[in-house]
């Protein structure tokens, strides 16, 4: 990456996390049911915010409130001071003084008011107040009460008359029982959020950290980086908040082949994009192109919470609202960048979010690492293989190339019957393998341009179990042993070395003898010349069920017998990174699965 790299003034090392906003004191179901209870002793509350503003009262007293607060006017007015005067009453911790407020105002002694501060610590968040009828004969104080209020005397002196009438004297004791009921309260209401933001955050971490331990597994699993990315970003889009995530590898990253052979792939084998947020190719290339971080701080990310609106990214105002950018970096070496853009909510990247996805970066910079070391080592094994193998078909130059055509063979047909591509894999080392005990049999043998005698033969047919006896020192291939023994047995048991018939043949061999058979015929040797590919057909045809498994043969003849002839010639001595992840897999990964299924597969139909 190189171009944009973003000074302190762009540089948000850490995401905005939301402020609560505290709308009620204490929510509207707790507030009814303090409402229903305190109705019945003759107390009518309502409640109200910082602000002094009323946000509710009980229902049944709402004529007694919305009369009360009616207009502007000194009652409406003494409400509200009242309210801002008990929340901003101050108690001290020690203090066991009462923590409530009565009023009795001009309208004595007919209507009563407490005030009760509801407090978060030591902090006010708002005031309940409880208003009490003393008296069942409103008297003139009253009167002018309602008529300052311009409220109907009638009507306001029939309500008081339903409802209780609450004697001087108690007031005190209600007021510092509904004074520690609203605390109470309150401390519900607290320890109900809090264990709701703990579930929850409980279940995010739950669903986080298995997302990491998904992610961590299936990159254990030797594959291409590109496939691997898509479904790291696809299950990454369900848990966090982007909207948008895309990754882009480098040029060795990309390709998964260990193969630095200076093509440089194009961006769009490079590059990864999941989610309806993300950028076309085009746009994200050149977000790839004007984007560093500049790590002086040790950050290791970028984080810009108002990408959009800087001049830089003006070009992309229109898709592009939050970047956090994470670079691919091991001991200094660029594997890539990941990307995640925007947030499904519109709000801002928090610091929460930030680590999870850097979490999953650092397990990708591991996985593209440790894909490149998987991709020399599959390098060095598939090269001492070859080579191996190019040094037995050395001895007898009409041969040359043989092994690695057998194994072309054998691999498209263990493909063509449903084999898993790790096993494919594993039958195309043990075609290329398959006579490598002939490093054992003399020169003159293997070279003689006529017919060979009777101990000539035998001695070349001992190649098999050279074969089996040399590969029986390296315990990562030994489930390929029955490919080198047992492909030179016939289905009427009168092949060799062991002379097994039928289905005691193991799989293996049977499909690297029909492999092996079909170079053999179509290829030039010092005693005959190749035979055409259509004869070479007529004799697999004529030869099933005698020399060859009669259905791998039907299978062979359906894949179309001459294309597989000229791919197999167009390969031999070319690129030798076949099947990459294969090779991989069938060298080290793949050993413990597949050397059960290849070296019991002689029970397998097809």
């Amino acid at each position: 990456m190189a171009g944009l790299s973003m000074n302190a003034a762009y540089d948000e090392t850490i995401g905005r996390l939301p402020t609560p906003i505290v709308d009620w004191p204490v929510s509207e179901e707790r507030f009814r049911q303090i409402a229903e209870r305190w109705r019945t002793w003759g107390v009518w509350v309502s409640l109200w915010n910082r602000e002094g503003e009323m946000v509710a009262c009980d229902q049944q007293a709402g004529r007694l409130w919305d009369a009360l607060r009616a207009g502007p006017n000194p009652f409406c007015l003494r409400l509200t001071q009242l309210a801002i005067a008990a929340m901003e009453t101050k108690k001290s911790a020690e203090s066991e003084g009462e923590d409530y407020a009565s009023n009795f105002g001009p309208w004595q002694p007919d209507l009563g008011l407490i005030a009760i501060p509801v407090r978060s610590g030591r902090r006010s968040v708002g005031a309940i107040l409880g208003a009490v009828v003393m008296t069942d004969r409103p008297d003139e104080a009253f009167a002018r009460l309602c008529n300052q209020c311009e409220l109907d005397l009638n009507a306001m002196t029939s309500f008081l008359n339903d409802v209780e009438i609450v004697p001087a004297e108690k007031i005190s004791n209600l007021a510092s029982t509904l004074s520690f009921t609203v605390q109470q309260a309150r401390a519900i209401e607290v320890g109900s959020g809090e264990i709701s933001i703990l579930t929850h955050n409980l279940e995010n971490t739950y669903e986080e950290l298995h997302l990491i331990y998904e992610i961590s597994r299936q990159m254990g699993i030797p594959q291409k980086p590109i496939a691997m990315l898509e479904k790291v970003g696809r299950e990454m889009l369900e848990v966090s908040r982007a909207a948008g995530l895309a990754f882009v590898v480098t040029n060795h990253a990309s390709t998964g082949t260990g193969n630095n052979d200076g093509h440089e792939p194009a961006f769009e084998e490079r590059a990864v994009q999941v989610g309806q947020a993300a950028p076309s190719l085009n746009e994200l290339e050149r977000l790839t192109h004007n984007v560093c971080v500049d790590d002086d701080q040790g950050t290791g990310y970028l984080l810009l919470n108002q990408a959009g609106r800087l001049p830089e990214f003006r070009w992309a105002s229109n898709w592009l609202k939050h970047l956090l950018v994470l670079p691919l970096r091991h001991e200094h070496h660029e594997l890539g960048v990941f990307y995640a853009m925007n947030c499904k909510d519109n709000g801002d990247y928090t610091s929460a979010d930030v680590q999870l996805l850097r979490a999953v970066a650092d397990r990708v910079t591991a996985a593209l690492q440790n894909q490149h070391l998987y991709d020399d080592l599959s390098d060095l094994l598939m090269g001492l293989l070859h080579a191996l193998v190019k040094s037995v078909d050395a001895k007898d130059p009409y041969t040359f190339g043989h092994s690695e055509r057998v194994a072309y063979f054998s691999r498209v047909l263990s493909s063509a019957i449903g084999m898993s591509p790790i096993d494919c894999e594993r039958v195309y080392l043990a075609g290329l393998l398959h006579d490598v005990g002939k490093i054992g049999v003399p020169d003159a043998i293997l070279c003689k341009p006529g017919k060979l005698t009777k101990q000539e033969f035998d001695a070349l047919k001992k190649h098999p179990e050279i074969g089996e006896r040399i590969l029986a020192q390296v315990r990562q291939i030994r489930d390929l042993i029955p490919g080198v023994l047992y492909h030179h047995e016939r289905m009427d048991g009168c092949g060799y070395p062991h002379r097994l018939a039928g289905r005691d043949i193991p799989l293996l061999g049977r499909i690297i003898c029909l492999a092996d058979s079909f170079d053999a015929m179509t290829t030039s040797r010092t005693y005959r010349a190749a035979m055409p590919v259509s004869m070479a057909v007529t004799e697999i045809r004529r030869c099933s069920g005698n020399q060859f498994d009669p259905g791998l043969a039907e299978v062979f003849l359906n894949i179309d017998p001459a294309r597989m002839f000229k791919e197999a010639h167009d390969y031999t001595g070319g690129d030798m990174n076949i099947g990459r992840i294969g090779a991989l897999c069938a060298a080290l990964s793949g050993y413990s699965s597949s050397q059960k299924s290849l070296s019991s597969s002689h029970e397998t139909e097809h």
